[in-house]
């Protein structure tokens, strides 16, 4: 298994902590607790199960005699004295049905975490191995993400897709995502860093990870739900899409995003035929200015943490959360009076129908005529029915939405080389773009402008499509 890192961080990790001359168990182990990117979705700790703790120091995963602690306490004894990890579970949801520990410290001083953050940020192609110390070659490298790719053309070839589909992840696929990214993540560097600093202490060790795996391969793998429960194409794995907004923003400054004004909102209007609603969708008015004005009194924009709950009320309801638990969840935030907007009210009343609907006929077409269909099954994992009405609804909603955004890769198949630009991310309401000509800008975002809004009208739905530079 090769590890690649830089030249100089295998030396300054050789220097620091001596005992790991020599050792390939101690190397991969500490190598593991630099790069592993295995995280527990509450605690946010890296997760080191007993299988991979055997796999590392070299023992066949089904010896039932390994012991898992004893390996990490000698890593602990020889290397790393404030090493710290908490007791192993078993089948507990990170175990994959065996044993797994989370790490709690692993033991790094402020000058190793300055290092390894370095190290997550570089984009070198001189890389070495970091157990044997031998040249790890660019070539490597490339063959690694060709690797990955023919894996996951794979798997895209077992999810049946539709037109829309095919034609958004034709696109992606072709991009050259080593020459768009790498380069733009070196020029960012910084303010990458910068980013993740003002992040909770929490969460930042996830992103600087995710940092790690886009520099060795910023391919982004888009794919629908291999459940076919949305029609949504998600970035597989960890991708630059996996950063909070914040990082991801500034991983990405030079370019401009693009996106649908309150796309959930207008669409469930329309649906609905809401009159409030569809009125206030027409006014241009902003949905989070009037929301604000209704909890707080005051004419003016929410600031972020507000909006962030606005927004996750509003995508509640598009996307089927009841009632109860979404009191409970605005109660929880500081926000219950949201409850009372009269669109809110307006909304909640009318998806009652909507979701009766759906009930009675065992589910509803999306935009593209694919029967959506219910399922009461329960799900081992949530204990829950798989897909209900709000499910159902849920889905014709997203349906709506990629149809509305899908002529964005019209345009760009049809003018990016003449107009000079290229989406390079693709964020279900929006996309991230690369404008080349400050001359043919103005132009090439009229198009995309007249494009989707085009087809939002022909789709009975008033929204605009917005940019914002990064």
């Amino acid at each position: 298994m090769n590890i690649p890192v830089s030249p100089s961080f295998r030396q300054f990790v050789l220097v620091k902590y001596p005992s790991l001359n020599g050792s390939e168990p101690f190397l991969r182990l500490f190598h593991y607790l630099c790069f592993g990117n295995f995280f527990d979705v509450s605690t946010k700790r890296l997760v080191i199960p007993t299988t991979t703790i055997a796999e590392l120091v070299g023992r066949k995963p089904s010896d039932r005699h390994f012991n898992g602690q004893v390996a990490l306490e000698r890593l602990r004894g020889k290397v790393l004295p404030g090493l710290k990890w908490s007791k192993h579970e078993w089948q507990s949801a990170n175990s994959y049905g065996g044993k797994a520990r989370e790490i709690l410290d692993p033991g790094f001083d402020a000058e190793m975490t300055a290092a390894l953050h370095k190290e997550y940020l570089s984009a070198s192609d001189d890389l070495v191995d970091f157990v044997t110390g031998q040249p790890y070659a660019p070539s490597s490298r490339y063959g690694e993400r060709a690797a990955a790719t023919a894996e996951h053309e794979k798997a895209l070839a077992r999810i049946p897709l539709n037109a829309t589909q095919s034609k958004i992840l034709g696109y992606l696929r072709d991009l050259p995502y080593g020459h768009l990214f790498i380069r733009k993540l070196a020029k960012n560097r910084e303010r990458i860093r910068a980013a993740i600093e003002t992040l909770p202490p929490e969460v930042r060790d996830v992103r600087w990870r995710i940092m790690a795996s886009v520099h060795r391969n910023p391919t982004v793998y888009y794919q629908p739900s291999a459940r076919e429960r949305t029609c949504r194409l998600s970035g597989r794995g960890d991708t630059i899409l996996g950063l909070k907004s914040a990082v991801r923003k500034a991983a990405c400054a030079g370019w401009v995003e693009c996106d649908l004004r309150s796309s959930q909102f207008a669409i469930l209007a329309s649906k609905l035929r809401a009159p409030l609603s569809q009125a206030f969708v027409a006014s241009g008015e902003s949905i989070w200015r009037a929301f604000y004005e209704h909890t707080h009194g005051v004419s003016t924009d929410p600031p972020p943490e507000v909006k962030k709950v606005f927004k996750e009320a509003m995508y509640s309801i598009c996307f089927g959360k009841g009632v109860d638990n979404l009191t409970w969840m605005l109660k929880e935030k500081g926000q219950l009076k949201l409850l009372s907007h009269p669109i809110i009210q307006e909304l909640l009343k009318l998806r009652k129908a909507w979701f009766a609907d759906n009930r009675k006929n065992g589910g509803a077409f999306d935009v593209w005529g694919e029967w959506q269909a219910l399922d009461h099954t329960i799900d081992p994992v949530t204990k829950k029915t798989r897909r209900w009405a709000g499910s159902v609804a849920g889905s014709v909603i997203q349906s709506i939405e990629m149809e509305i955004i899908a002529p964005i890769f019209d345009v760009a198949s049809k003018y990016g080389t003449s107009d000079q630009f290229t989406i390079c991310l693709f964020q279900h309401d929006g996309a991230t773009i690369s404008f080349y000509s400050t001359e043919k800008t103005p132009r090439a975002q009229a198009k995309l402008k007249k494009a989707v809004e085009d087809r939002a009208a022909e789709l009975g739905v008033s929204t605009v499509l917005e940019f914002t530079q990064l």
